[in-house]
């Protein structure tokens, strides 16, 4: 398998280098928000003007191409930290991970993005100042900085990693809104950690995972394994995301699910998987959600209780 690493810190660059605003924001939308554009029609937000150029970017947080005191910030941490580099080596490094599944998988290209995004938009995101998200119509994924630091710059590698990981999954399971379980969810982005973890080792672990106590934990648990055949967008992510972001973001709280509980659960569940079943993340990728959830053990106790 291989890897397309956009070189979109060189982009930035150039935008900073035009002097002329209508230039600029033309530039911005080639080079940016054409290639994204499909994706981005369909996370347009209500009230939005449909006929804005730039709506899309509007919506995912990005920086516009007349914020350029903002981007010049945020760009010259990044550089400095070696960002664009670490991630290309990252993503090179997690695509020939799947080069032995290459038959088995319908392209043979990953498409790799860094952005930079608004740090006003996110200013009340408890995402550490970063994040990611995949296309769902190209294999191409995104990671996107808006307060670029000593905790989420030493894991760029682990973001890349899993975005990716996400294109291989997604490919052999798809994700469905309407028919994608809670015990789907959790594995998904618990194999994309583990995967992330495999490569770079437990420190690019987020710390959705690693700063969850043993009462969060249990409470996340127990919730999840009596709603892990449950369906429905707005009910899965009340489990994977949990009840402040629930509340934040129009859906139901379950009460007492904890934030990104599904995420620290499901990093546990593939991680006893695969002690249980001997086989790497990457074999586990073709195995099956519910195959995963039952033979990990991680809910038995609950279970038998129940």
């Amino acid at each position: 398998m291989k890897s397309n690493w956009i070189p979109t810190h060189e982009y930035y660059h150039r935008l900073l280098a035009e002097s002329d605003s209508a230039k600029r924001e033309q530039l911005f939308l080639e080079l940016f928000v054409e290639p994204w554009q499909q994706m981005m029609s369909m996370m347009q937000q209500p009230g939005m003007d449909p006929n804005d150029p730039l709506a899309g970017a509007k919506a995912w947080g990005w920086l516009l191409p007349d914020q350029t005191e903002e981007i010049s910030a945020l760009l010259q941490k990044m550089d400095a930290a070696n960002a664009w580099e670490t991630g290309r080596e990252a993503a090179a490094k997690a695509a020939d991970r799947f080069t032995a599944y290459a038959n088995r998988l319908p392209f043979e290209t990953f498409e790799g993005w860094l952005m930079l995004a608004d740090p006003a938009r996110f200013a009340n995101d408890p995402q550490r100042g970063y994040t990611g998200a995949t296309d769902w119509f190209a294999p191409r994924y995104i990671g996107q900085f808006w307060q670029p630091n000593e905790h989420n710059l030493p894991r760029v590698s682990g973001l890349v990693a899993h975005e990716m990981h996400h294109l291989v999954r997604f490919r052999v399971f798809p994700f469905n809104p309407q028919t994608t379980s809670v015990a789907e969810y959790i594995v998904l982005e618990g194999m994309a950690e583990s995967f992330a973890a495999s490569l770079f080792g437990e420190e690019v672990v987020g710390f959705y995972v690693t700063e969850f106590d043993e009462a969060q934990l249990d409470a996340a648990k127990t919730l999840i394994a009596a709603g892990l055949q449950k369906t429905g967008f707005n009910v899965i992510r009340s489990y994977i995301f949990g009840d402040a972001l629930a509340e934040t973001n129009g859906y139901e709280p379950l009460g007492g699910m904890p934030t990104f509980g599904g995420y620290a659960v499901g990093y546990h569940v593939v991680q006893a998987f695969l002690q249980r079943s001997g086989l790497s993340v990457e074999e586990a990728t073709f195995v099956s959600a519910d195959k995963i959830v039952a033979e990990s053990g991680f809910f038995a106790e609950i279970t038998l209780a129940a």
